[in-house]
């Protein structure tokens, strides 16, 4: 999942360095369409953040449209004076500084009182410390505050200060890439502080600063746009893909496949002795290793159920990755402290599985058909695979409508589940 998404976010980056060196032989008018599109696209971006209630992307955005107003107005690289000299470096060294601290800020939400107030604090209190440093600062600092990494350099002119500041806030993001549930957000702020580093280093380029702000506010939006998606279709609790894109798979299988339908067996029972704490463990654990299969793919269908799907695979032909999965979560132990007390235990689990054919011709029926072999397999002692080899009632295959009003006739009819 990682990769898929590095692979755009690297494209992007290519694109944007290469499309930088033609920047200075666009026509002038392509020059001011840059400065009204990048304020756009940050518009935008914080249209959907309001929209999608994301205070992180917001604030991203919010910074980027600042530092590019502060440096458009107060320091345009045209009328290099004092003033500009000393704004420069400040902004240059507080952009990584808030992506950062923006990023180890909790997701709160743009309708949070408490954290608006904090979060406008911080922006109060670095805008009065400009105000300060720009009227009230000796002269004496100016030039260590703009001392570069090399001087004389035509390659990095970035200020020392900002430059450690950038590697400083990369560093400590990536390592909460590490340690941190998977959101595109974070991966693509660690790349929009190369591509800002990358814009402000060439400040005095026209048009520069302007172009990496817009491409970085476009990845903000992409990723905001990518991390809805996963939670849309992620179950959050096990990490895995949820019924939603169960259901979207449905609509890409080809002619051959198979469904199987997993339940972790007792689970009721196992719950209300040990606490939901520990249930949902369990659920993670059956996950995790679930989502090991071959040939397949695993979603979470709801509680302790899970359905897996093998496209362009018989029943005959998924059965043994199936066999293997059982066997696997049944040797797996789990230790845990129950009411002060230790506990080892293991959980099985049990499988029906089935396959399309002349009659079973959707996916929503096949997965009724699995779910009947996942009853016989609670039926008759558990911790099996039970391939559905002979149709229970038939179902009516014609169309999709017909097909849901015959299973929601069989649900209503069919025995109850066993844990």
């Amino acid at each position: 999942m990682v990769i898929k998404h590095y692979i755009w976010l690297f494209s992007i980056v290519v694109f944007s360095i290469w499309q930088s060196t033609q920047i200075a032989f666009w026509p002038v008018a392509w020059h001011s369409l840059l400065s009204y599109s990048l304020y756009i696209v940050v518009a935008i971006g914080i249209f959907i953040s309001l929209w999608l209630n994301r205070i992180q992307p917001f604030l991203v955005l919010m910074s980027i449209g600042l530092l590019n107003g502060l440096l458009t107005y107060f320091a345009a690289p045209s009328e290099m004076n004092l003033s500009s000299a000393v704004l420069f470096p400040i902004l240059a060294f507080l952009l990584p500084l808030n992506l950062l601290l923006w990023i180890l800020l909790p997701e709160k939400g743009i309708y949070n009182k408490r954290f608006d107030i904090a979060v406008l604090s911080v922006f109060i209190v670095q805008g009065i410390a400009i105000y300060w440093l720009m009227t009230d600062l000796s002269l004496q600092w100016v030039e260590p505050l703009s001392l570069r990494v090399i001087e004389g350099s035509q390659v990095i002119q970035l200020p020392f200060a900002s430059s450690l500041m950038f590697l400083l806030a990369g560093f400590v993001l990536s390592f909460k890439l590490r340690y941190h549930r998977f959101k595109v957000l974070y991966h693509a702020v660690v790349v929009i502080l190369l591509l800002m580093a990358y814009g402000l280093n060439a400040f005095f380029q026209p048009g520069m600063l302007a172009w990496f702000s817009m491409i970085s506010a476009t990845i903000i939006i992409f990723s905001v746009i990518f991390d809805s998606h996963h939670i849309a279709y992620t179950d959050e609790l096990t990490g895995i893909m949820g019924r939603r894109a169960l259901y979207e798979t449905f609509l890409g299988l080809g002619r051959k496949y198979s469904i199987a339908m997993v339940d972790i067996d007792h689970f009721k029972s196992f719950n209300d002795t040990y606490g939901h704490d520990i249930g949902d463990e369990v659920l993670r654990t059956v996950a995790s290793i679930l989502n090991t299969v071959s040939g397949g793919r695993a979603y979470r269908y709801g509680g302790e159920e899970f359905a897996l799907v093998f496209a362009g695979k018989t029943a005959a032909e998924s059965l043994p990755e199936l066999e293997r999965l059982r066997a696997a979560i049944a040797a797996e132990s789990l230790e845990f402290i129950a009411n002060g007390k230790p506990v080892q235990t293991q959980v099985k689990i049990s499988i029906g599985l089935a396959e399309n054919d002349k009659i079973y011709k959707v996916p929503e029926a096949v997965l009724k058909f699995a779910d009947e072999g996942l009853y016989k397999a609670k039926k008759t002692g558990r911790n099996k695979v039970v391939e559905s080899l002979s149709p229970p009632n038939k179902v009516n295959s014609r169309s999709p409508r017909a097909t849901a009003k015959a299973i929601k006739a069989n649900n209503s009819k069919a025995p109850s589940k066993i844990s």
